[in-house]
């Protein structure tokens, strides 16, 4: 059974998720059949991994005492009534954990039993949770135009006038249907960019003009979303920067973390873009800073856990826009929140790179040399760092054999993606070049550097074109 649908529901549940369930399965009001008790319990023993060989069908037929004797195919039958309670399960803890769902689940109840009073105090609550809302992104619109929807089919449908429920209704349909809108164009338009993929993204610039009405000036989502959405399709206009960022940091409060994270990574993704079409340093800046707000409101953490390479590119930043003292804090200070199994090696190099960034070449060596290899990526970044000392300290007869070694752990290395393995591959040669031209041989350095390829094609082609101007100025 370990490779069954009810397994693989049971590994995703928490322990008290699992003490519910059985709660949940003993009630008669939810469940009367005992058998279903009996399978849960014997499974649940098990957990959280439920991998245990007793948890193989032909052990189960054999141990489960139920009332009856069973074979594979009355097992069968079972899991799939236990994996129906299970999923009745979890529909009620869902609702019961929204305490908006059963508000409206009530609400309709009330009006079905011809109840005038209740639903009226049960609609009063409604409005005044919707009034009180922190959060408005575009679930609370969603939610909006379900409540007004059902104030006017409940109301008095009779009535000849006109109906300020039923206007209520199409204009949060029409707020609803904006937001969600432009949130849902941003995204494609954003995965256009990043994947090179093309998706139908139908009346945008329609939406993206109703979107500037003023009816819709005073609902953040919208306009967050709109200016966003301004950014991907205008990103030669960096004014739509700066007022997308200034309004995703001034409405935090109106979405949720992972929404938050989101709108962040797209300003964040746009200065990518500067960065890499234009070389635009303005934006290096504002790629760390906020990275740093994202730092102070815990936004970058994943499970309370900073990613190893959300480390590095911070370190990396930090360094290119000159801010060395910062980036030594950050390293020191946010080594503990790096995920256990990468923090050592992930520390160490980071240091190398910041003592390779103040010229202190011996420290950067010493902290290199005890990097484990057992990522590949870190494998070539450290590599990477590691022929650049050499060859800024002038050790030639190292650095030439360190490229070779390099070069032929290139050639070995299946696992390194093809693109990268190609650009260091580059980078290798065009370093081993470098190295044995004779110091003061002008000509040499210059044919070189005319053959540099595009930054595409090679890794590190700005520090490979610096150490060429080095040495045909003389320096």
């Amino acid at each position: 059974m370990t490779d069954s649908k009810i397994i693989e529901l049971l590994r995703t549940m928490t322990p008290r998720q699992l003490s519910r369930l059985g709660d949940f399965l003993r009630s008669p009001y939810f469940n009367k059949n005992t058998d279903c008790v009996l399978l849960y319990d014997y499974l649940q023993k098990y957990a959280p991994d439920f991998s245990h060989p007793n948890i193989e069908r032909q052990i189960v037929v054999k141990k489960l005492p139920t009332e009856k004797p069973l074979d594979d195919r009355s097992l069968a039958h079972l899991s799939s009534r236990l994996l129906a309670l299970v999923e009745k399960f979890l529909v009620a803890e869902d609702l019961y954990a929204d305490e908006d769902k059963q508000r409206l689940a009530l609400l309709q109840e009330y009006q079905a039993r011809n109840l005038p009073k209740h639903y009226k105090s049960v609609q009063s609550d409604i409005e005044k949770q919707m009034e009180a809302a922190v959060v408005r992104d575009a679930d609370y619109y969603q939610k909006s135009l379900v409540v007004k929807r059902l104030f006017y089919e409940h109301g008095d449908r009779n009535q000849r006038g006109f109906d300020e429920r039923l206007q209520a209704a199409a204009d949060a349909l029409d707020t609803y249907f904006v937001a969600e809108k432009l949130r849902f164009v941003c995204e494609m338009l954003n995965y256009e960019t990043l994947l090179n993929i093309r998706y139908e993204t139908n009346y945008w610039e329609e939406v993206l003009q109703w979107s500037a009405a003023a009816r819709y000036e005073k609902v953040t989502t919208i306009q967050v979303y709109r200016r966003l959405l301004l950014l991907l399709t205008k990103p030669d206009d960096t004014v739509n920067f700066e007022l997308a960022k200034s309004l995703v940091a001034d409405s935090e409060q109106c979405f949720h973390r992972d929404e938050l994270r989101q709108l962040y990574t797209h300003l964040l993704n746009y200065c990518a873009l500067r960065i890499n079409r234009h070389n635009d340093q303005h934006f290096l800046n504002e790629h760390l800073e906020i990275n740093k707000l994202m730092l102070s409101n815990g936004l970058i953490f994943d499970n309370d856990l900073l990613p190893p390479w959300k480390y590095t590119n911070l370190v990396t930043v930090g360094l290119k826009t000159g801010q060395a003292e910062w980036t030594r804090q950050f390293i020191h200070e946010y080594q503990k929140r790096l995920p256990e199994e990468y923090r050592d090696n992930t520390f160490r190099y980071n240091l190398a790179q910041h003592h390779y960034y103040l010229k202190n070449y011996d420290e950067a060596q010493r902290a290199l040399l005890q990097v484990e290899f057992t990522d590949v990526l870190l494998n070539v970044s450290a590599r990477s760092l590691l022929i650049k000392i050499y060859c800024e300290t002038e050790q030639t007869e190292l650095l030439l054999s360190y490229l070779e070694a390099t070069r032929i752990f290139l050639l070995r290395n299946l696992l390194l993606d093809t693109h990268i393995k190609r650009q260091m591959q580059k980078f290798v040669e065009f370093t081993t070049k470098f190295a044995k031209i004779a110091p003061h041989d002008k000509m040499r350095y210059q044919t070189l550097a005319q053959q540099l390829p595009p930054a595409q094609e090679i890794l590190h082609r700005d520090w490979l074109a610096g150490q060429f101007q080095k040495k045909l100025s003389g320096r």
